[in-house]
């Protein structure tokens, strides 16, 4: 009877050695820094923990795993929030970036975004339980406007500066992209920038709010050579019944 308890007592033991281990082998430290080999962890799902930097005011973030609203808000605050570029458009030779508050969708593995973040400079943790990685090796979304093409991409290593536009911490209150050049330390993992293939010297204007804010003029009418949007910011061929985006202009069909 003696053996047969300590034998209880050590299958216990190793019952209880082997949930632990397990628990451990789930466990994911990613880096926001120089980032991780996300190709070898791809599909997996893992309980995921990540520091990264955020500074008061608009910041970029792309993350190889999707966050809920909840998570979103545990991590930066109930007032952070979080904008998609839904589209471009062009106004006096500058780019015109019209980002959608998207919060309540929360964030989407390898999607780049703005985030907005109102507390003090800060090393934030966040940490998902059962996420599921995704390995994209160029996260990005592409337009076109005025022949060129424009994509606003992620960083999932450390690259350098190379003819890419992003945020700089001076200007993050109004999401201005600049020219980062080869004197800054490029772009850290989980970091955004724009890349324009066919213009020099780009411009930029961040706008905000519900999709298609940054369309003041509203007309009546049926007809467009233009590109045509919905307000969804999906593209459509042709105007259609209700409310359109025209060449940046909202256009209102009865």
């Amino acid at each position: 009877m003696k053996k047969f308890t300590q034998q209880l007592v050590i299958m216990a033991a190793c019952t209880l050695f082997s949930a632990s281990a397990m628990a451990q082998s789930k466990a994911l430290y990613l880096s926001s820094v120089n980032g991780s080999k996300l190709s070898a962890y791809d599909g997996q799902t893992r309980n995921v923990t990540m520091y990264r930097n955020v500074y008061t005011g608009w910041n970029t973030l792309c993350l190889p795993f999707d966050m809920s609203a909840e998570a979103l808000d545990a991590a930066f605050g109930t007032s952070c929030r979080l904008e998609a570029l839904k589209t471009v458009t062009m106004e006096d030779g500058t780019f015109v970036l019209n980002f959608t508050d998207v919060k309540a969708e929360g964030v989407h593995a390898n999607v780049p975004y703005l985030l907005y973040f109102t507390g003090e400079n800060s090393n934030v943790k966040l940490q998902v339980e059962n996420a599921v990685v995704h390995y994209d090796a160029t996260p990005q979304v592409e337009f076109s406007v005025a022949g060129a093409k424009l994509c606003f991409s992620g960083a999932n290593t450390h690259i350098e500066a190379n003819g890419q536009y992003g945020i700089y911490v001076r200007d993050n209150a109004d999401a201005n992209f600049t020219l980062v050049g080869s004197e800054t330390n490029g772009f850290y993992a989980t970091r955004c920038f724009i890349k324009v293939d066919g213009v020099s010297n780009a411009r930029f204007i961040s706008r905000h709010g519900n999709e298609a804010t940054a369309i003041q003029q509203v007309q009546n009418g049926t007809e467009t050579d233009g590109v045509v949007y919905g307000i969804n910011g999906v593209r459509q061929n042709g105007v259609q019944q209700g409310m359109n985006v025209v060449d940046g202009k909202k256009v209102l069909v009865k």
